[in-house]
């Protein structure tokens, strides 16, 4: 054991979550990450397109990371209470819904308070998944936990390829195909096990009775969240201004869309691999490597100008980094006080698509003043957060030992 580790839990698995469900719970994200996948990289350059500049695009995301934060705790209260399939496929299904509105023709700053509206129902949908893969139990949950990861990339590696090709022709269209894969989506989530019976009575009934302990969840999570929300405002940092900075350099859009493809193919390979990984070397040891590894790209990225070596470092950053996100939501889920999974998993979420929302409106206000600031900013919080993050485990050790005794 590291110093800054303890032993994984060794309670047995949480009934309920067997392999045919985990396997339709994968495939269900996969077609959803291949619809979000036609949608995201593209989503700067349509609103370039409609006139807005790099502030606005800050701003849209930034409303879509808000919606995404304020949907997590109550989209974890839901999963808790009404269980984890009425959620999943209720939120899929409005997500898939309201993609044409963005081809509305609306004055383009419409498209923040539609983004906020949109990722409400995408952040209903995340508490909810992680809370059925915090289900497993056991020793090998982040494991789970990175092949959701790989499924995500299953569909970010096809949708932004094929999504810049179909920006190509028509801007709009991306959105239209978005709709069409997140409906197919939704129909995979339908057969999903519902769960039902006495346990799931009981399991409801102390949801609706038992304290939240909040403050005592918060401290549980304390180093994660001190790596997690400098990573996510670094999320949001790439989404805010990849396709812009990448178009500076001289790059098309299909490039543009390949450069979010190789980004994920180490991950959607590896994912399993990544999980097993943490699994061995420990949660917060594997997150504060791999997060590190973030920083060191944001730092380098705005010396180059090479097309072609931004994409291939794509795959270098993502081999790299790809623990961080088994690493950080197995740490979560074993924070998780009983029948409380769903809401630990949305009050993580919260707090980390806070600092995401903040980071999306900087880094677009920072790129239309210099390009290289709005990298480096989020490079320099990520060191911060990784230092801060020892600190608190440290803290957290010491405080649990048993205090001297006196002579």
């Amino acid at each position: 054991m590291g110093r800054f580790e303890e032993a994984p839990p060794t309670d047995a698995a949480v009934p309920g979550l067997d392999r045919r469900t985990l396997w339709t719970l994968l495939a269900g994200n996969a077609l959803t990450g291949i619809g979000i996948g036609f949608f995201i990289p593209i989503l700067p350059l349509f609103i370039r397109s409609r006139g807005g500049g790099a502030l606005l695009v800050g701003l849209v995301f930034a409303g879509g990371v808000v919606g995404r934060a304020l949907a997590q705790y109550p989209g974890g209260w839901l999963a808790d209470r009404f269980g984890r399939k009425p959620v999943i496929v209720g939120a899929l299904l409005v997500y898939a819904l309201l993609f044409p509105l963005y081809l509305l023709p609306l004055p383009v700053v419409f498209l923040v308070g539609l983004r906020v509206v949109h990722a409400l129902a995408a952040g209903a949908y995340l508490p909810a998944a992680a809370a059925m893969i915090g289900d497993l139990g056991g020793a090998r949950k982040a494991r789970a936990f990175g092949l959701l990861r790989s499924s995500d990339m299953a569909g970010m590696v096809l949708g932004p390829v094929v999504g810049g090709i179909v920006a190509g022709f028509d801007l709009g269209a991306v959105f239209l195909v978005g709709t069409g894969f997140c409906l197919l989506a939704t129909g995979m989530m339908l057969f999903l096990p519902s769960v039902h019976g006495p346990r799931a009575a009981a399991a409801r009934r102390a949801t609706e009775t038992a304290p939240f302990p909040l403050g005592q969840v918060l401290w549980r999570l304390a180093p994660f969240l001190a790596l997690a929300m400098p990573l996510q405002w670094a999320f949001a940092t790439y989404d805010t201004i990849w396709s812009l900075f990448l178009t500076s350099r001289g790059a098309t859009y299909f490039e543009v869309g390949i450069s979010f493809a190789t980004y994920g193919i180490p991950i959607l390979v590896l994912g399993g691999l990544a999980g097993t990984f943490v699994d061995r070397f420990g949660r917060l040891r594997s997150a504060i490597g791999s997060v590190l590894a973030f920083a060191v790209f944001l730092a380098i990225y705005p010396l180059i100008h090479s097309v072609l070596v931004l994409i291939l470092f794509g795959l270098v950053e993502g081999t790299l980094t790809l623990p961080s996100n088994p690493a950080l939501l197995t740490g979560v889920s074993e924070a998780a006080p009983a029948g409380a999974q769903g809401r630990t998993q949305g009050t993580f979420q919260t707090a980390s698509y806070g600092a995401e929302a903040v980071g999306a409106l900087v880094a677009g206000g920072l790129y239309d003043l210099a390009p290289a600031a709005a990298f480096w900013t989020g490079a320099v919080l990520i060191v911060i957060g990784t230092a801060v993050a020892v600190v608190l485990r440290r803290v957290q050790i010491a405080a649990k030992r048993p205090a001297a005794a006196l002579p």
